[in-house]
Formats: C-alpha cells, sequence, structure tokens
C-alpha cells in the first residue's frame, strides 16, 4: 500500500488529509507518518506565507505592533518545549504541532487602507455588521509554542477538556471587543476544527490555512467577492499544500 507521505507528495493532498482525518485518533504506528505529511503540509504553507509578509512590508503595511513584526520564527529549542507539553497533556494534532515547529507566530493585524485592513486607523466607514462581511478580512495569525506554555502553566485544564484560544476572531482582529477562534486538543484529530470562525463552520486548521494563502492572509474578503481591494489580488496565490 502506498503510504500516505508518497501520495501527499504526489500530489493527493486533499484525500490524504481527508484520511488523516478520519483516523481519530492517530494510532501509534502510524503517528509518524501522519507527523510527517504533516511537517511537509506546513512548511509549504510557511513559504507562502513568508512570500506574504514579504509583500505586505513591502507595501508599507503598517504591523499592530512593530517590536513583534508580523512573523515571528519558532525558537530553536520549539520541539522539545511541546513535548514537555505533550508529557503533561498528552498528544498534540499533528497540523497544529506542525505550525508551532515550522511556522511559529503569524499576526497580519495592522493597517492598509489599499487592502481593506484596518486596526489603529479608522475604516471610512463604519462598521454596522457582524462577520463575516465587509469590513472583516479576518488577518491570518497562528500562534507560537510560548502560548501554548502559557495555557499549559496558567489553565492547563483547559488543554485537557476545553478549548485552546488559538486566535482572535474577526471582531478582536479589527479590534473590537470580541472573542476567540478555538482548537480543541482533545479530539484526537490530527486536523482539528477550528472553531468560531465566522461564515465557516468545521473548517479544519489546514483548511483555513489553505484559504488563508488563497485570498493572500486576509480570507474574510473571500465573503465579499466583488467587493475586495483590487490590491489584494497581489498577495492572492493558489495553496500549494
Amino acid at each position: 500500500m502506498t503510504s500516505l507521505v508518497a501520495r501527499y507528495g504526489a500530489g493527493e493532498w486533499f484525500e490524504v488529509w481527508a484520511e488523516i482525518r478520519h483516523l481519530r485518533p492517530v494510532p501509534p504506528e502510524r503517528r509518524a507518518e501522519v507527523e510527517d505529511v504533516a511537517s511537509t503540509t506546513i512548511l509549504r504553507a510557511g513559504r507562502q506565507i513568508e512570500r506574504i509578509v514579504e509583500q505586505l512590508l513591502a507595501m508599507g503595511f503598517e504591523p499592530e505592533s512593530h517590536d513583534t513584526g508580523l512573523m515571528t520564527p519558532p525558537p530553536p529549542d520549539v520541539a522539545l518545549r511541546i513535548a514537555t507539553v505533550e508529557a503533561s497533556v498528552g498528544p498534540l494534532p499533528e497540523a497544529f504541532k506542525a505550525s508551532m515547529q515550522h511556522i511559529g507566530e503569524v499576526s497580519l493585524l495592522g493597517d492598509s487602507p489599499p487592502l481593506g485592513v484596518y486596526y489603529h486607523q479608522t475604516p471610512p466607514s463604519m462598521m454596522t455588521s457582524m462577520p463575516p462581511g465587509a469590513g472583516f478580512p479576518d488577518p491570518l495569525c497562528l500562534p507560537g509554542v510560548e502560548l501554548l506554555e502559557w495555557e499549559w502553566e496558567n489553565e492547563p485544564q483547559e488543554l485537557t477538556t476545553g478549548l485552546f484560544p488559538f486566535a482572535p476572531d474577526e471582531l478582536h482582529k479589527a479590534n473590537i471587543s470580541g472573542g476567540t477562534h478555538d482548537l480543541r486538543l482533545s479530539d484526537g484529530c490530527a486536523d482539528p476544527v477550528l472553531l468560531g470562525v465566522a461564515g465557516r463552520p468545521g473548517i479544519t486548521l489546514t483548511e483555513y490555512l489553505r484559504v488563508s494563502v488563497a485570498w493572500g492572509g486576509f480570507p474574510g474578503h473571500a465573503f465579499d467577492p466583488a467587493g475586495y481591494p483590487r490590491a489584494l489580488e497581489g498577495l492572492m496565490s493558489r495553496p500549494q499544500f
């Protein structure tokens, strides 16, 4: 039987991940294989995200914080730090773990009127609706291992029985009081559902990364396909994972 890794490398990206999602939980004898697929997937996604970040900075994008920037690579000891948490709470979802290991922290929060992205600045018109839709571009945010460690040290029960606050929600990303996008780390799925994403019930982490890359890091614009800023087109690309 052809391995999942070989099939993924041959281009069966969607089929392989559909099969992996049914391995709930991933059997110990297949964990290394699934981790290889997750690493390959996230490394590919990371390269496309890096390109988006480079282009945003070249366009004069103003990050929410100049101290942290838009993307922070993983620390050298990230694998050990993740393993320390896993020794206490059990195996983490492979796609989530790979994101912390191979991409690190991403926060495309900031200001760019040509892209329809506002954080510190005031949008040209008051937003009178709720997400999804115009005015809520949902900038891509990915947590680093530091957030995992903070939750483990301060809210350990949440990692095993509750929800992990993966990222701010669409409202918070627009600097409006809101909530979070969450992962349930204990459900045993290698590609966990990202809960709380407006208009995308049941979307998984890898699926969210795909739509984020397809929409240049701002997947909320997909809900306004006729009105999205044309400056966004230079950032958009077909996901290669």
